[in-house]
C-alpha cells in the first residue's frame, strides 16, 4: 500500500494542475485524456483517485455510457400453409421422358387446395401433408418426393377470394361488435305491462283542491307508504295497474283531489348471463332490461354459442326463447322479453350451420333451424340475385366416405334437403360473360363491356379519353378463353398503330370473355404478367429497355415484340446489335446458346432481323457506357464567370479563354485553385495527422513534470487541427499559363474551382505576434518591419524560422526545414497579399517532434480558407 501512495501523488498533482487550466476548451479535453488516464491505472489507485476527486468537487469526464446495442429487427414470421389453403404448382420437365407426363398431370389440376388435415394431393401420388410448413419448407419437401425427382418444383400460395367459402364468416355475430356498451333505457316511455317491484320509484303529482307532489319508493315488502291515505301493496302489479289503483284510492279518500302517475328512477335487477357468451357472470341491469340488453352487458356471444336457441329462465323453467334471426332479418322483438329479478339468460352451443355463397345478396354461414331445403337456406341468405346461372347451384357435402358434390337444377332446391356442413354455391351467370368483355388496367373506366359480333379493339378504346394520363399505347395484353376447353391465350396489340389504321389488321376484333390490360408507362407490369403466365412460356429481358423483367409469350412473338412490351430501347441503349440467350437439350443435357441480334435491322422493321421469339428465350440489349457529366467553376476577377461544362483532357488555359479571360483588375499571382479529390486527401491526413499528435500528446503529460502546462497547450492546438477544414488548394503559376508555358497548365478534373481575386493592398502577420493584423502595403517595409507594427513576437515564438506565405501558396523561409509542404524557389521580398507567419517555438513544447508541423498546417489553412471567403463574398 505504501508503494501505490507516491503513484497516486503524482497522478493527483497532475490531475489538478490540468484541471486548474485557464483554456476552457483545453480544461475539457484535459478532462477527457486524464479519465483515460486514470482509467488505464490499477484497480486500487483508480479507486483513491476517484475518491479524492469526489472529496474536492472534482469529477473528469465520465465515459459516455455505451450505447445499448439496437435490438435487432424481430425477423418476419414466415406465411405458413394452413388446411384447405390454395396453392399453385408450377412444374418445368427435366431430362426424363416420364416428368414430362407427371408435369402435365399436376399441371392440369391447378389450383389446389390442402384438405382439412393440411394434405396436399396430386394426381398420381401419395397424400403429402405440408400444413404447418412455410412455403420454402413446403418447396423443399415437394422436391424430396422421389416421383417428382428431376423436376423443377415452385410452390406458391394464393390468397383468399373474397367472394370464396374460404372468406365467409358466421351470420349474426357481428351485431355484438359493440357489445359491453349497455344501452340507456331510462328515457324511455314505460309500456303499461311493467311490472313494479321494489326499488322502482313512484311520482304522484296531486291538483284540484290540492296541489302537491310525492316520490314514493317501493319498499323491499312491496308496499308504498302514502300519506294520509296509509301503506298500498304494488309489487307484482303491471303498471297500469298500479295506476288505476292509486286512482281509485284518491277518488274514494281525497274528495276534490286528482292524481297523475309516473315512474320515476327504474330499480335494477340482478340477472345471470350463461353459456357460449363471451363474459358469462352476473349482472346488474335495469329493470327495463330485455334479453338482447342482457346479452350485450355480457359483451355478446361467441361463434361457438347459438343466435337461434336464447333462452330465459325464470323459476327453473324456460320462460322465452329468442331467435335473434327473427330480429336481425326481419325486425321481430316479440321474443325479446323483459327480464326480471333472478332471471337466466342462457345461450347454448349452436346448432347445425351451412354455408352459402356466390351470386346470393348475404353469403354466410348460417345457422340452420327449421330450415330443411336448399331453398330455405338460400332465402336465408336474401335470395339469389339476377346474375345469378339459370341452370342451379351446387351443394358440396361431407359424407362418411369423403365430400360430395351435387349440381341441383332450380327446380329441385326446394325438395334438396339441408345437412349440417353443406356448401352451397350460387354460380354467375355464364351468358353474362359470354356476351361481354373486361377493361382492366390504367383506364378510366374498368369493368364489364357489352360484346358484339365483329367487334374491334378501338370499338372498346375509341380515343384517350378512355384512358388515364402516361397509358402505355404500345403494349396491351389481351387475355383470351379459347373454346371448349378454356385454354389461354395472350396477344399483345399495339393501340397506337391500332388508332391509325382502325379495323385492319393493324386493330384486332375482340371475342367474348376477353380481357384486356392497358398499362401505364414506365411502370412494371410484373402485377399483372405474373398472374398470366402459364410455366415456362416466358421470355426476360434486360439490359437497355426501359422496363426490365420477365413477359409471357404472346402468339407469333418476335424480338421487336419483346422491346415493344418492354416500353422500348433506351436512350443509352446500343443500338447496333443484342444478344439472344436461346438453350436446347441435346439428348438429357441443356445447352445455352448466345444468338446475335441485328437490333439495327429489327428498329428499322426488317422482318429478316426479326427473330422468333422461343420461351425461355434471354434477350440482352446491350447499353454504352455512360457520358460523365464532368463541370468546373470560375470565380472572381473574371469576365464570364460561372460553371463550365468540359471534356476529357481540356487544360486551365482553354477554360480561362472560354471565361473571356482576366479583367484589369485581377491579381493573378494570388489565384486559388481547388481541387475536390485533393481536398479528400488533405483531409484524411489532417485527421491521421491529429490522431498522431493526440497519441504524442498523452506520452508528455505522463513523462514530464511540466506535463500539465504543455498539455493544456497542446489541447488546445489539437482542437485547432481537429476543426480544421482541408481546402484542396493546388500551387499554381497562373502567369506562366496565361504566358504559355504548357508545363505548367493544368489538366482539368471534375469539380476543380479557379478563384481569381482582385489586386490586394494589404499583407498579413499571423502566429505568435502580441496582435495579429493585416496592414497595407508599402515598398519601404520589410518583414521585421511588419511583425513590429503587430506589437512584435510573444515570449513563445519561434523567430528564426518565421516564413512568408506567399498568396499564390508558396513559401518563402529561412530555415530549409520549415520548408515541409510547399515549395520556396521566390525571393524572400514582401508582396501585396504576402502573409507573414511566426510559428510556436518547438523547444517550448518537447519532446513533441510533429508540433511546428501542426502548427504551420494550421496557419496554412487558416489563410488560404479566410482568402476564399474573401473571393466568395
Amino acid at each position: 500500500m505504501s508503494m501505490l501512495r507516491p503513484r497516486v501523488g503524482w497522478t493527483l498533482a497532475l490531475l489538478f494542475a490540468m484541471i486548474a487550466c485557464d483554456v476552457a476548451a483545453a480544461r475539457a479535453q484535459s478532462l477527457q485524456s486524464l479519465r483515460r488516464l486514470i482509467e488505464s491505472q490499477p484497480e486500487s489507485v483508480r479507486q483513491q483517485l476517484l475518491e479524492e476527486l469526489r472529496r474536492r468537487g472534482q469529477t473528469p469526464a465520465a465515459p459516455a455510457a455505451p450505447a445499448a446495442p439496437a435490438a435487432p429487427a424481430a425477423p418476419a414470421a414466415p406465411q405458413r400453409l394452413e388446411p384447405r389453403a390454395t396453392v399453385v404448382l408450377e412444374l418445368a420437365a427435366g431430362a426424363p421422358a416420364i416428368s414430362s407426363s407427371i408435369v402435365a398431370q399436376v399441371r392440369a389440376g391447378n389450383p389446389y387446395r390442402l384438405d382439412d388435415l393440411g394434405f396436399l394431393h396430386l394426381p398420381g401420388l401419395l397424400p403429402i401433408r405440408l400444413a404447418g410448413f412455410s412455403i420454402e419448407q413446403a418447396n423443399t419437401r415437394l422436391r424430396a418426393e422421389p416421383a417428382l425427382a428431376g423436376i423443377s418444383v415452385s410452390l406458391k400460395l394464393l390468397p383468399f377470394d373474397p367472394l370464396s367459402v374460404d372468406a365467409l364468416e358466421r351470420f349474426g355475430y357481428d351485431f355484438f361488435r359493440n357489445a359491453g356498451r349497455t344501452t340507456r333505457v331510462a328515457d324511455v316511455p314505460v309500456p303499461v305491462g311493467y311490472v313494479i317491484g321494489p326499488g322502482d320509484n313512484i311520482d304522484l303529482q296531486l291538483f284540484g283542491n290540492r296541489n302537491e307532489s310525492y316520490r314514493l319508493v317501493v319498499n323491499r315488502d312491496g308496499v308504498v307508504n302514502f300519506p294520509e291515505i296509509g301503506p298500498i301493496s304494488v309489487a307484482g302489479l303491471s303498471f297500469e295497474s298500479l295506476r288505476r289503483e292509486i286512482e281509485l284510492r284518491i277518488t274514494e279518500q281525497m274528495i276534490g283531489v286528482r292524481v297523475s302517475v309516473t315512474l320515476g328512477e327504474l330499480r335494477s335487477i340482478r340477472v345471470f348471463v350463461l353459456g357460449d357468451v363471451e363474459n358469462p357472470g352476473i349482472y346488474l341491469v335495469s329493470g327495463f332490461s330485455t334479453a338482447v340488453n342482457v346479452l350485450f352487458a355480457g359483451h355478446g356471444i361467441k361463434e361457438t354459442g347459438s343466435l337461434r336457441r336464447v333462452e330465459v329462465r325464470r323459476g327453473g323453467r324456460v320462460v322465452s326463447r329468442l331467435d335473434l334471426y327473427d330480429f336481425l332479418l326481419h325486425g321481430d322483438t316479440r321474443g325479446d322479453v323483459r327480464v326480471q329479478q333472478g332471471d337466466v339468460v342462457f345461450v347454448p352451443p349452436v346448432g347445425d350451420t351451412a354455408a352459402v355463397y356466390g351470386e346470393v345478396k348475404r353469403p354466410a354461414i348460417y345457422e340452420v333451424r327449421g330450415e330443411a331445403t336448399v331453398a330455405e337456406l338460400i332465402a336465408l341468405a336474401g335470395g339469389r340475385l339476377a346474375t345469378a346461372g339459370a341452370a342451379g347451384v351446387r351443394v358440396t357435402r361431407v359424407e362418411p366416405q369423403g365430400s360430395s358434390v351435387r349440381e341441383v337444377g332450380w327446380d329441385g332446391v326446394g325438395r334438396e334437403a339441408i345437412r349440417n356442413g353443406d356448401i352451397v354455391h350460387v354460380p354467375v351467370k355464364l351468358d353474362k360473360l359470354h356476351r361481354s368483355v373486361r377493361l382492366s388496367g390504367h383506364v378510366q373506366q374498368a369493368g364489364l363491356y357489352g360484346w358484339a359480333p365483329g367487334m374491334w379493339l378501338t370499338d372498346l378504346l375509341p380515343d384517350a379519353a378512355a384512358l388515364k394520363p402516361q397509358a402505355d399505347l404500345r403494349y396491351l395484353l389481351v387475355r383470351r378463353e379459347i373454346q371448349p376447353n378454356a385454354r389461354i391465350e395472350l396477344l399483345s396489340p399495339n393501340l397506337e398503330a391500332a388508332w391509325r389504321k382502325p379495323r385492319t389488321a393493324a386493330d384486332m376484333t375482340l371475342l367474348p370473355r376477353d380481357t384486356v390490360y392497358v398499362f401505364r408507362r414506365g411502370v412494371s407490369r410484373d402485377e399483372v404478367v405474373r398472374y398470366l403466365i402459364e410455366g415456362d412460356r416466358t421470355v426476360t429481358v434486360a439490359g437497355g429497355v426501359r422496363i426490365q423483367g420477365t413477359y409471357p409469350i404472346v402468339k407469333g412473338m418476335r424480338v421487336s415484340d419483346l422491346i415493344r412490351a418492354s416500353g422500348g430501347i433506351h436512350r443509352v441503349a446500343y443500338r447496333t446489335e443484342a444478344e439472344l440467350l436461346r438453350y436446347s437439350l441435346v439428348g438429357n443435357e441443356r445447352l445455352w446458346n448466345t444468338v446475335s441480334v441485328d437490333l439495327a435491322g429489327v428498329l428499322a422493321g426488317d422482318p429478316a432481323a426479326d427473330i422468333p421469339i422461343r420461351p425461355l428465350d434471354q434477350l440482352h440489349v446491350k447499353r454504352r457506357s455512360a457520358v460523365e457529366r464532368r463541370s468546373v467553376g470560375v470565380s472572381g476577377r473574371v469576365r464570364f464567370p460561372g460553371n463550365y461544362s468540359i471534356g476529357r483532357g481540356e487544360r486551365l488555359s482553354q477554360l480561362l479563354q472560354r471565361a473571356g479571360g482576366l479583367m484589369d483588375d485581377a491579381f493573378a499571382q494570388g489565384a486559388i485553385f481547388l481541387r475536390t479529390e485533393l481536398q479528400r486527401r488533405e483531409q484524411e491526413n489532417l485527421q491521421q495527422l491529429a490522431d498522431r499528435f493526440e497519441t504524442e500528446l498523452a506520452s508528455v503529460a505522463l513523462g514530464s513534470e511540466e506535463g500539465a502546462q504543455r498539455l493544456a497547450t497542446g489541447q488546445a492546438l489539437l482542437n485547432r487541427l481537429r476543426n480544421t477544414k482541408a481546402t484542396g488548394r493546388l500551387v499554381i503559376d497562373l502567369p506562366a499559363i496565361i504566358a504559355g508555358d504548357s508545363e505548367k497548365d493544368v489538366v482539368l478534373q471534375h469539380g476543380d474551382h479557379l478563384l481569381v481575386p482582385e489586386i490586394p493592398q494589404e499583407v498579413s502577420v499571423i502566429g505568435e505576434v502580441q496582435r495579429a493584423a493585416a496592414h497595407l502595403y508599402s515598398p519601404e517595409l520589410d518583414r521585421d518591419d511588419y511583425i513590429r507594427l503587430s506589437g512584435g513576437t510573444t515570449d513563445k515564438a519561434d523567430v528564426p524560422r518565421i516564413y512568408i506565405l506567399r498568396a499564390s501558396g508558396g513559401v518563402v523561409a529561412e530555415d530549409a526545414a520549415s520548408r515541409f509542404f510547399y515549395r520556396s524557389n521566390v525571393t524572400a521580398a514582401i508582396r501585396p497579399g504576402d502573409s507573414i507567419v511566426v510559428p510556436l517555438d518547438a523547444e517550448y513544447v518537447e519532446p513533441i517532434r510533429i508540433w511546428t508541423l501542426v502548427a504551420q498546417l494550421t496557419q496554412s489553412f487558416a489563410v488560404t480558407a479566410a482568402a476564399i471567403n474573401s473571393i466568395v463574398d
